[in-house]
């Protein structure tokens, strides 16, 4: 199994380094900041308005992110992204304000729709077809071992770190961390020959884009009325300790990188349209479940269980997916299939923060007949394409 994820480029490996740095301090930064937001009096509803000004502040930057990474190549769009990373970190930080907050918010959402298509297209010029879903796989299982190690630290680090207010302090070490990472980005080849020539939409390639756009959507709004909340769910629905909450989603996402390794093995045997769905419909169930968890270890258990299963198969979709454009159409294809995702997970977000207010049990049944319509899809658009 190793043996397949041997001998990828210099490039490829300090594109998972960053990838890895990234998720660590996203993570630290996405745990930390609801507990951040509440400990300065700010409700459910408040804290869904300024998560969805970033996702969909990020959705319209996408629209366009796919010809700005062209133009400008995929290296200097993503050191562009790691500069307004910074700036945004240093207002959450620095200005305590809800303006402050929106416009960070603001920002951080350019900068991951400038990231994310560059990152992708440039990993993927870095290996064959019929390697490219191992690349894909060794990038998402750092990237989430990065992110288990993320989430420990933000339940540990404001019990470690002295101040008015420790969360604050927290965030101070996620900014200091964005140069670091910039740093090996800043260190990849500016090979001309990554950037891809001008695109024309075709009536074909709309028709493929929106294929995947369908299911992404689905599944962005199911998600954007749950995840970006889950960690003070767990707190008000059981009183559980911001240290516990960070371990579990620490545990979770160390389990899923793990398990990462092994997806393209599966993929190999049954198919990665049998494997995406087969994976993604048990989390359904487990998301249905999970409101009438009697206690917080089994509802510990459920959780961490449905997040392996519905995210470890994302670098099998994404390989999935690159099969079905050119070199010329995969940034803009993912861009515009990330589109579809944000655009969906922002109103999620908005929508998610308002029941919350009204329920703890609601918005998991609207997640999970969401899921489970994404699968439907997705099933009916690919299931004869292998």
């Amino acid at each position: 199994m190793l043996q397949s994820y041997r001998g990828f480029s210099r490039d490829a490996k300090l594109v998972v380094v960053y990838s890895f740095l990234a998720w660590l301090g996203g993570n630290i930064a996405w745990f930390i900041l609801p507990f951040y937001y509440s400990s300065l009096g700010m409700s459910f509803s408040q804290i869904g308005v300024i998560f969805s000004i970033s996702t969909l502040v990020q959705a319209v930057t996408l629209l366009g992110s796919g010809y700005i990474s062209v133009k400008i190549g995929y290296r200097r769009t993503i050191l562009a992204a790691v500069g307004i990373f910074f700036i945004a970190r240093l207002f959450q930080v620095f200005i305590p304000e809800f303006w402050s907050f929106a416009l960070a918010s603001v920002l951080l959402g350019i900068g991951m729709a400038l990231e994310g298509p560059a990152v992708m297209s440039l990993l993927s010029e870095e290996a064959s077809d019929e390697r490219r879903h191992y690349l894909f796989s060794l990038n998402a299982a750092l990237g989430t071992i990065g992110a288990a190690l993320g989430m420990y630290l933000g339940g540990l680090l404001p019990k470690m770190l002295d101040g008015s207010n420790p969360y604050k302090m927290t965030l101070l070490f996620v900014a200091l961390l964005v140069p670091i990472q910039g740093f090996f980005i800043f260190m990849v080849s500016p090979v001309l020959k990554r950037e891809e020539k001008k695109l024309r939409f075709e009536r074909e390639l709309v028709i493929k884009i929106a294929k995947f756009s369908l299911p992404s959507a689905l599944i962005g709004l199911g998600a954007g009325v749950t995840i970006p909340y889950m960690g003070l769910w767990f707190n008000k629905r059981f009183g559980t300790s911001l240290e516990s909450i960070g371990g579990l989603f620490a545990i979770q996402q160390f389990v899923m990188g793990i398990g990462t390794f092994t997806l393209p093995m599966i993929a190999d045997k049954v198919g990665s349209v049998k494997t995406i769905v087969g994976f993604n419909g048990s989390a359904t169930l487990l998301i249905l479940l999970l409101p009438f968890s009697p206690s917080f270890p089994i509802a510990a258990a459920i959780y961490t269980i449905r997040t392996i299963l519905m995210n470890i198969v994302n670098p099998i979709w994404d390989s999935f997916m690159m099969r079905f454009f050119t070199k010329e159409e995969r940034s803009t294809a993912v861009a515009l299939r990330n589109f579809s995702w944000t655009t969906t997970f922002g109103i999620g977000q908005l929508i998610g923060g308002k029941i919350f207010d009204l329920s703890l049990v609601m918005p998991f049944f609207v997640t999970g007949i969401l899921y489970g319509l994404s699968m439907i899809s997705f099933w009916m658009l690919f299931s004869k394409e292998e």
